[in-house]
């Protein structure tokens, strides 16, 4: 998706996690976001709470209604919602009364065109309006994991075309016979990984 925020009037985009969008059980989502122009924080820059994907349990979720007929709503979110390394981990931290984030606790990152910034589908992120007089173009797009014991809420907003095989795959080939250690034998679909 590209994201245009034109000067003076891009709009912001409010505290989210992507996990709220493209959950999976055990939550996987990480988004890639490439600046196709400089960002920082007068034309709308990206910002994150610093280590909020250490607390960041999905409390809501962004899901279709009716069967995807009826449109959709942010639900409650009472599953799983933590990535399973913070879960099996030391680092999980899980508030009886979750905190909410003032304006201060977001850093606002300055971003040269180009660069990608990798983001953990539970960090709270959001981005700012573009009050400068120049745009802000961005690339983004989201990858999850779709391996075994992964799975893809049939609920989600988002959902492969019918009679379609799913998302597209990054990985897809696997490599057999004699001469799969040059690459020359390959079965499946999907690209080289």
């Amino acid at each position: 998706m590209v994201i245009c925020k034109q000067p003076g009037i891009g709009a912001a985009v409010p505290p989210h996690r992507d996990s709220e969008f493209l959950y999976t059980d055990p939550p996987s989502a990480v988004g890639w976001w490439i600046a196709l122009q400089d960002a920082g924080g007068k034309n709308g820059g990206l910002g994150f709470w610093r280590g909020s994907h250490k607390r960041g349990f999905v409390r809501r979720r962004f899901v279709r209604c009716g069967g995807g007929e009826a449109g959709t709503e942010f639900v409650e979110w009472q599953g799983r919602g933590l990535a399973t390394e913070l879960v099996d981990g030391e680092e999980a931290v899980e508030e009886a009364d979750p905190y909410t984030p003032r304006e201060e606790d977001f850093e606002i990152l300055d971003v040269k065109a180009g660069s990608l910034v990798l983001i953990h589908g539970n960090v709270l992120h959001k981005s700012g309006r573009n009050t400068s007089g120049k745009s802000r173009f961005a690339y983004t797009f989201h990858v999850i994991e779709g391996a075994e014991g992964w799975g893809y809420d049939e609920r989600n907003w988002l959902q492969p075309p019918e009679g379609g095989e799913g998302f597209t795959r990054l990985f897809g080939w696997e490599y057999c016979g004699e001469n799969a250690e040059n690459g020359d034998a390959r079965e499946g679909g999907g690209g080289r990984g």
